[in-house]
């Protein structure tokens, strides 16, 4: 079954789940159901949050925990993207700064992003309870299907320009669905944070690359996760 296939493929690129091989189509294909994605991942954060609350931890370290989980569940994918861009940020040449992303060796910037973000996300987690881990994750995955279809790759080669054609109607409506179901009043927070994020590093860098995806995906996690943790 193609949905089937699809969710491999979106499992096997932001899991270091072990899914089998899915269909070799593009990426851009099966962004419709990178929302069920993050709902996956956000519910093995919240069941990591309620797992130490149950045996007896605080929340502000179940909180820690929790998000190294999500973390583990998804190789670094995200943070490793967040890293990137904001050692990019540093070169005021656009083609260098896309160079420079693709270091695999983190520079000063990159650490204090991580530093920064890293600690607030597990914090708000902390404050706003489980449930928002399964919202944040879900419009955050939803947030970087909207990213891919509406800016431009910034390279002609690279994990952006081979994903191909992205509908995202279909991603948003679902994250949507289960913001509202699970956290109604960070949906806003999300939409604006996830175009911010993508209309932003769009501009700096002239289109999106998979780091600058990753920024999308953490500035509305971080979002949706303050929200619900003021609410």
């Amino acid at each position: 079954m193609r949905a089937l296939d699809d969710m491999r493929r979106a499992f096997q690129f932001l899991t270091v789940l072990p899914v089998g091989r899915p269909e070799p189509r593009p990426l851009g294909e099966a962004a419709w159901c990178f929302p069920l994605v993050g709902l996956a991942v956000g519910g093995s954060v919240a069941l990591v949050f309620l797992a130490a609350r149950e045996a007896g931890l605080p929340a502000e370290l179940a909180g820690f925990l929790a998000v190294g989980a999500g973390i583990a569940v998804t190789g670094g994918l995200h943070e490793d993207g967040l890293a990137d861009t904001a050692d990019g940020l540093g070169v005021r040449d656009r083609r260098q700064a896309l160079e420079a992303m693709r270091d695999s060796r983190t520079g000063a910037f990159g650490v204090l992003a991580l530093a920064l973000t890293v600690p607030m996300r597990a914090l708000a987690l902390a404050a706003a309870g489980p449930v928002a881990a399964l919202a944040a994750h879900a419009l955050a995955r939803g947030a970087v299907a909207g990213a891919m279809a509406w800016t431009p790759p910034a390279r002609t080669d690279g994990l952006a320009a081979e994903a191909g054609p992205t509908s995202a109607i279909a991603a948003l409506l679902l994250a949507a669905g289960i913001g509202i179901l699970l956290g109604w009043p960070a949906v806003p927070a999300a939409a604006l944070a996830a175009f911010a994020a993508g209309w932003w590093t769009a501009k700096r860098f002239g289109g999106h690359t998979g780091d600058t995806l990753g920024v999308v995906q953490q500035t509305t996690e971080l979002a949706v996760l303050l929200v619900l943790a003021g609410a």
